[in-house]
């Protein structure tokens, strides 16, 4: 059995550090502090030397790898090294050798479901990366299979992604999504899918939301607050696949585990944006007030603003929003900074005293309050109850 040692080495490799790498990395960061390991980030895209070297330069007592094979290094290469993998791709599983941390994809599948059951879609449908991909499969079996007990059923463009041929998937997607009998719900499996859908909608003139109203997963808000209308997107926990990474990684080390070993890792819930949002009255001046409301309500946007980005009276633009909502300009703005401060109250290293202010608050004193009449607890009483700790 392997003796940890205070500060051992331990290297997140991974192709770049964009997208859900920096949260997993966090996590990864933040369970092996606790244990007092040092974690290096390695990009192998940017090293100038052979990864060999830099395992030799580092000695780590473990590794943990994110990224596809045609990028990682070759498992060979850590023969010797505990290692650990984050959301691998097939190639990687096929001789079942690796112990793994992955999206739990069913879970992916219900909450897409449950968002578009909240709209009065009678009809569904998936688009799925290929069906020839594990993670795209298991949501588009989940899904169906969901509609199946429901007694209704699922359409799917079979096979739609040729990887770098967006021409042909977009030939083949249109005549797809034209045919569907409206109104439709579609669940995307990711969000690159479903900008595709978005952009091919908007092309033929197809209403989103109205005709469709369209769910993704994967919830990267440079992508889903910047696409016309913003998209709804099942959020995965990335940070926690990070610390379920680290856990399964010093059960390896310490010689617990010597068999592969699988653990999911779930989503942390939806964020709800304008394409699945079935408004009494759709229309330009009402969707762009809602992408106004959820790219900027934690900068300090005021009900003001939104009124005079409209255009009209502010009796005018309350009355019309309400309508079409069902709520306030003002609670609107209030629902999206509650929502990123549950985001924050999620990350135990963040300072709850300070989550008012990235929110879009002036004074803590007032979000504490209100944080209280709208959930019946204190924030710290919520972090400690959602698997957060005490700050």
């Amino acid at each position: 059995m392997v003796q940890l040692g205070q500060m051992d080495n331990i290297l997140f490799i991974t192709d770049l550090h964009t997208g859900s790498r920096i949260p997993e990395l966090s996590g990864v960061r933040e369970e092996a502090s606790a244990i007092g390991w040092h974690v290096e980030e390695i990009e192998v895209q940017r090293l100038k030397h052979p990864i060999k070297s830099v395992l030799e330069y580092w000695k780590p007592a473990g590794c943990i790898l994110e990224g596809s094979s045609n990028l990682l290094p070759p498992r060979e290469t850590f023969e010797r090294i505990p290692t650990v993998h984050i959301d691998p791709d097939d190639r990687m599983l096929e001789d079942g050798s690796i112990s793994y941390v992955e999206n739990d994809d069913s879970a992916i599948a219900e909450l897409a479901h449950r968002e578009l059951s909240r709209t009065d879609c009678e009809n569904f449908a998936f688009v799925g990366w290929s069906r020839r991909v594990r993670w795209s499969r298991r949501r588009e079996d989940r899904f169906a299979e969901i509609l199946d007990g429901l007694g209704r059923s699922c359409s799917t463009l079979e096979d739609p992604w040729t990887f770098g041929n967006k021409n042909e998937f977009v030939t083949r997607l249109k005549p797809f999504v034209e045919s569907l009998p409206k109104p439709c719900g579609i669940f995307a499996a990711n969000d690159d899918i479903a900008s595709v859908i978005l952009d091919v909608c908007r092309d033929a003139g197809i209403s989103v939301p109205g005709d469709v109203m369209v769910v993704g997963a994967d919830d990267d808000p440079a992508v889903c607050d910047n696409l016309h209308p913003t998209l709804s997107s099942v959020r995965p926990d990335f940070r926690s696949a990070g610390r379920l990474a680290v856990k399964l990684l010093e059960k390896r080390i310490r010689g617990e585990s010597a068999a592969p070993e699988r653990v999911e890792y779930a989503p942390l819930g939806v964020t709800s944006r304008l394409s699945t949002r079935r408004l009494a009255v759709v229309g330009k001046r009402i969707s762009d007030a809602l992408d106004l409301i959820r790219r900027e309500a934690c900068s300090g946007l005021k009900a003001a603003d939104v009124v005079r980005s409209m255009g009209v009276t502010e009796r005018i633009a309350e009355t019309s929003f309400k309508r079409a909502v069902g709520h306030r300009i003002t609670e609107e703005i209030t629902s999206i900074r509650l929502e990123k401060a549950l985001d924050l109250l999620k990350n135990p290293k963040q300072e709850i005293g300070a989550i008012a202010n990235i929110c879009g608050w002036k004074e803590d004193a007032y979000l504490k309050r209100l944080f209280k009449k709208k959930f019946g607890t204190t924030m710290r009483e919520w972090r400690a109850r959602n698997g957060g700790s005490d700050t």
